[in-house]
């Protein structure tokens, strides 16, 4: 990653030969949110989405080197406050100029050189490691997301290596932002193109009703992400290979800058993002000026997301996303996000539920406890020196679940009663031990189970299926057991 520095004369980015500690993940401006925000009550500028007028880092906003404006606060209903840095001598911006927009081609002839040393280097990465694996993995895929840093990466992978010997795969949450579509379907149209393999996956459950069987994400429970993403990645390319226990290595499009916890992460690792999957993160190194300059320069696609506000792409509500970003989601996608508010108002309990919505509070949910249905059918007791488990209603067989850890260790006996509740019988002298921690787990899972998918895809023999109801293959139990933990 390079240190830059804002160019006065083209309005751009200008990379130095100099390592940067860290990125400040600038972004351009565009009239979009310039309008959003009030920048047109100062200045004059045309009123175009073509090619942006400013750089942002924050809630800074700079024009050809110079900071001009600031943003604070914001929520989801309530907008961000602009105010204008005075002009002061070194600072600031009279009033009434005309703002000109980023002279694209100038910017990027500056800084090819810098930028095309990054690129061969990153191709020799990402071909290096492709040589190093492809005679014992079975696949290699590009996790495309639509956002700006999966594009970078593709057009990378495309450079890099054979046209046959990767796919695509978009993992459709089915909770994107709208433009994120436009990009999808215009990359797929050129994969397919190209001779690329361009898929899609998405989960057999609809978003609203998984946010009523788990309730609302949050930054501790995030479901969302497995639920909707990796487990149906994970199945649809078993069946694009016609094997359930392949090897492969995803292409990731993560940079170390995004967060604290991306920036932990290693260029390669196995087993961290899918179990018993190899990853590689190509562009881990590369900081927000990069991939915006390479955008810039090879004329790739922009998710319009980005032009409205949004810093990120990705699912509209986030539970990692706070303050003013979610206020410019919903400014740009009202409906939308309106129908995931509804979700949370429908499936929490909460005397003050506009509040709770507004001010995150259903980010910071860590249990079912605010949950108008929880899960209630699972219940123990001890009486007369017998623990008694009993689910009311189950979701699954119990007898199925039971293959995934052989016979207990204790004796015990299951009876199913005429309203179809199951009851466990075993002596208490077992409870509190391990392996009736694991006992129980059968019946928490006979009693909540409905088939979201991620044990199914951590299985990687294949062991559980719930193409036609749960059923899981005794011979690999010990598989099984282990993708439910």
């Amino acid at each position: 990653m390079y240190k830059y520095i804002f160019d006065e004369e083209t309005g751009g980015l200008l990379l130095t030969d100099v390592d940067a500690q860290f990125s400040k993940e600038p972004r351009p401006i565009y009239a979009a949110e310039m309008n959003i925000l009030g920048f047109d009550r100062r200045w004059i500028y045309d009123d175009q989405n073509d090619v942006p007028y400013l750089w942002a880092e924050s809630g800074n906003y700079f024009y050809r080197g110079k900071k001009i404006a600031v943003v604070k606060g914001g929520s989801l209903y309530e907008a961000p406050q602009l105010e204008f840095v005075e002009v002061d001598g070194v600072n600031g911006l009279p009033q009434g100029e005309t703002l000109l927009p980023i002279d694209l081609r100038a910017m990027s002839a500056k800084n090819f050189e810098l930028l095309e040393n990054l690129r061969q280097s990153t191709i020799k990465r990402i071909y290096g490691y492709w040589r190093r694996n492809r005679t014992r993995l079975d696949c290699f895929h590009v996790a495309f997301s639509g956002g700006k840093d999966s594009v970078v990466l593709l057009d990378l992978v495309k450079q890099a290596l054979p046209k046959t010997s990767f796919i695509v795969v978009f993992g459709d949450t089915r909770m994107e932002f709208p433009d994120t579509y436009t990009v999808v379907d215009a990359v797929e149209k050129q994969c397919k193109a190209e001779g690329i393999g361009f898929y899609r996956a998405a989960s057999a459950l609809d978003p609203e009703e998984s946010w009523k069987l788990f309730g609302p994400p949050s930054t501790v429970l995030r479901w969302c992400c497995s639920v909707h993403k990796a487990a149906p990645q994970t199945l649809k390319i078993r069946e694009i290979l016609g094997k359930t226990n392949f090897v492969g290595a995803d292409f990731v499009g993560v940079r170390g800058d995004e967060s604290k916890r991306r920036s932990e992460y290693d260029v390669e690792n196995v087993g961290k993002k899918q179990r018993g999957q190899y990853s590689v993160n190509p562009i881990l190194e590369w900081g927000a000026a990069e991939i915006w300059l390479y955008i810039f320069m090879f004329g790739l696609p922009i998710n319009e997301c980005y032009k409205k506000g949004n810093g990120r792409a990705g699912c509209l509500m986030c539970p990692m996303t706070s303050g003013r970003s979610v206020f410019f989601r919903r400014d740009a996608y009202p409906a939308e996000v309106d129908r995931f508010t509804k979700y949370i108002a429908d499936n929490v309990v909460d005397e003050n539920i506009d509040s709770y919505i507004a001010n995150g509070g259903w980010v910071n949910r860590k249990n079912g406890r605010d949950l108008k249905s929880p899960v209630t059918n699972y219940s123990e007791k001890i009486s007369a020196g017998y623990l008694y488990i009993t689910v009311a209603d189950p979701k699954t067989d119990w007898r199925e679940w039971i293959k995934t850890i052989g016979e207990p260790d204790f004796p015990y006996e299951v009876n199913v009663l005429e309203d179809k509740s199951v009851v466990a019988k075993v002596s208490a002298v077992y409870d509190k031990t391990p392996a009736m921690k694991t006992f129980k787990s059968i019946f928490h899972k006979t009693a909540a189970c409905v088939g979201c998918g991620v044990c199914e895809s951590n299985c990687r023999q294949g062991a559980i299926s719930f193409k036609d109801g749960l059923h899981i293959e005794k011979k690999n139990a010990f598989t099984a057991w282990s993708a439910t933990i």
